[in-house]
C-alpha cells in the first residue's frame, strides 16, 4: 500500500506549486488512472512516486514506512513516450532492465512474441518508430516486476490495435497479481485518451492545478455525474427542491432543458425523477472527467 501524505512541490523559479497538499492511498494490485488537463501536476506526481523528484514537502510511505526518493528509485519504474533512451540499443535497454532482481524474462519473452520486437544487433531506439519504441519501453516496464509501475502516456504513440493489446496485457498481469500468482504491484497509468481508461483502471485520481479533485473507483467516478432532462418548468421545480445540488452545466433547446449534476454525497431515485416528469442518463467516464474539470473552473 502506497500512501502520499500532504505532498506539495514547487519548481525553482516558479511561484505557483505544481502540486498542492495531495494526500491519497494507492492499494496493492490496482490499476489507477491518473487524469487531468495539461499542467495539472500529473507528471510531477509520477516523478515523485518514481523517485525522480523529491517533493518540496510531505511524505511517501509504503506499507506504513516512510521512504525516501532513493528508496522509491528501487521500488519504481517509470515508462513514458519521451524517448529518453533513444541513444541506446533495444538489446542494451533490455539487458539493463534485466538487472533488476524482480525482472521476469519469461514474461518479456511473451511480449517479444506478441509484439514482434526486433532485439538483435545494435539498432538504436531513435531509428524505431515512436510506436515501436513505446511498446518496447512499455513491455520492459511490465516485465520489470517493479512494485510501483508508472506508465506516463506510454500508449499515446501506439496504433489502436497495439494499444488495446497492451491494455490487455496490463489487465492480465494485474489479474494474476490479484489472484496471488505474482508479488504485489501497483500500476499508475496516465493518458489524454481518457475514454480508453474506463475499461483499464479500477480507480481514478483526478488533478487540476495541482489540487486533488477526486480519488475513487471508476464506477463511483462515473456514477457521480448524471444528465437530467425535462421541460424547463419541471427542471426548475426540481432544482428548487434540491438547492444543494451542484449543477455543472445546463443547456436549453426550446421548451426542453438538460442539466448535468454532480451527485457526490447523495443520489436521486427514479421515483423522484418520475414525479417531476424528468429522465436521467449516466455520463461516460470521459464526460464525467470533462464535467468535473469544468465544475472546478467555475
Amino acid at each position: 500500500m502506497i500512501t502520499l501524505d500532504s505532498i506539495s512541490h514547487t519548481y525553482p523559479g516558479e511561484a505557483a506549486p505544481a502540486l498542492r497538499d495531495v494526500s491519497l492511498t494507492l492499494g496493492d494490485a490496482t490499476v489507477t488512472a491518473l487524469v487531468g488537463p495539461n499542467g495539472s501536476g500529473k507528471t510531477t506526481l509520477m516523478q515523485i512516486l518514481g523517485g525522480l523528484l523529491p517533493p518540496s514537502s510531505g511524505n511517501v510511505s509504503i506499507n506504513g514506512t516512510k521512504v525516501s526518493s532513493n528508496d522509491l528509485l528501487g521500488y519504481s519504474i517509470m515508462a513514458s513516450s519521451d524517448r529518453d533512451f533513444d541513444n541506446s540499443s533495444a538489446a542494451a535497454l533490455v539487458a539493463y532492465a534485466s538487472l533488476r532482481q524482480t525482472w521476469d524474462q519469461k514474461l518479456f519473452d511473451h511480449y517479444v512474441q506478441r509484439f514482434d520486437f526486433q532485439l538483435k544487433g545494435r539498432k538504436k531506439l531513435r531509428k524505431m518508430s515512436s510506436g515501436q519504441a513505446a511498446i518496447l519501453t512499455g513491455a520492459v516496464a511490465l516485465a520489470s516486476g517493479a512494485p510501483i509501475t508508472i506508465l506516463d502516456e506510454i500508449q499515446a504513440p501506439m496504433d489502436v490495435p497495439t494499444r488495446y493489446a497492451f491494455y490487455e496485457e496490463l489487465l492480465t498481469l494485474a489479474g494474476d497479481i490479484m489472484e496471488g500468482h505474482r508479488p504485489w504491484r501497483t500500476f499508475l497509468i496516465s493518458s489524454h485518451m481518457v475514454s480508453e481508461l474506463e475499461n483499464v483502471a479500477e480507480d481514478v485520481v483526478a488533478l487540476k492545478n495541482g489540487h486533488l479533485l477526486a480519488h475513487e473507483s471508476v464506477d463511483e467516478f462515473t456514477a457521480r455525474v448524471s444528465s437530467i432532462t425535462g421541460s424547463v418548468s419541471d427542471v426548475e421545480h426540481f432544482l428548487a427542491a434540491h438547492p444543494d445540488l451542484a449543477v455543472i452545466t445546463t443547456r436549453q433547446l426550446g421548451s426542453t432543458r438538460e442539466v448535468v449534476v454532480d451527485l457526490r454525497g447523495g443520489t436521486i431515485g427514479e421515483a423522484e425523477l418520475t414525479s417531476h416528469s424528468l429522465t436521467s442518463s449516466p455520463c461516460s467516464f470521459q464526460d464525467a472527467f470533462a464535467y468535473l474539470i469544468q465544475e472546478n473552473d467555475q
